[in-house]
């Protein structure tokens, strides 16, 4: 996606007994990395599709903001180049793919402090800034129905404008 969504919006119709949404501000988990691993991710850039070459910087100026803030998806992530467009350009392999990838998500477990998981209740009504706050499924969302009941969540995103860049 060339310009990722602006906002995200979220209705549970039909609240399961178990299985919430984790979100984290990615401003401030870049303030908690490492000043060694903060430099890292910023040679970095994540390709969504190899194919169309939608290439966005991990770190990058939140449109609106201008504070810093993330762009990756950990589910949809086809790969990653080092230092894009420079003449050190590197693409990353599936495996170092998967490697960042885990760092990303470990880094986000790292921080349980920043972490909210919304524990849903039907009718329950959340409006995001898909730019500034990453979201992710708990686990239990993928259980049986028969064990965690029957979970209709009704997603809308509003169209992004920015395409993100340095």
């Amino acid at each position: 996606m060339d310009k990722p969504f602006k906002f995200s919006l979220y209705y549970i119709a039909s609240a399961p007994k178990k299985g919430g949404t984790v979100f984290i501000p990615l401003k401030e988990l870049i303030e908690a990395l490492s000043e060694e691993k903060h430099q890292r991710w910023e040679k970095l850039w994540m390709v969504s599709d190899r194919q169309s070459r939608i290439i966005h910087p991990l770190i990058y100026p939140h449109p609106s903001t201008k504070k810093p803030t993330l762009c990756f998806h950990l589910g949809m992530t086809e790969g990653f180049c080092w230092n894009y467009q420079s003449k050190d350009e590197r693409w990353t392999s599936w495996s170092e793919t998967e490697e960042i990838l885990s760092e990303i998500h470990a880094e986000i477990e790292s921080n349980p402090n920043l972490i909210y998981v919304h524990e849903w209740q039907t009718g329950d009504f959340i409006l995001s800034d898909n730019l500034a706050l990453g979201h992710e499924a708990t686990p239990e969302t993928q259980l049986p129905v028969s064990e965690v009941g029957l979970r209709v969540l009704h997603r809308t995103t509003i169209r992004g404008t920015n395409f993100p860049s340095k």
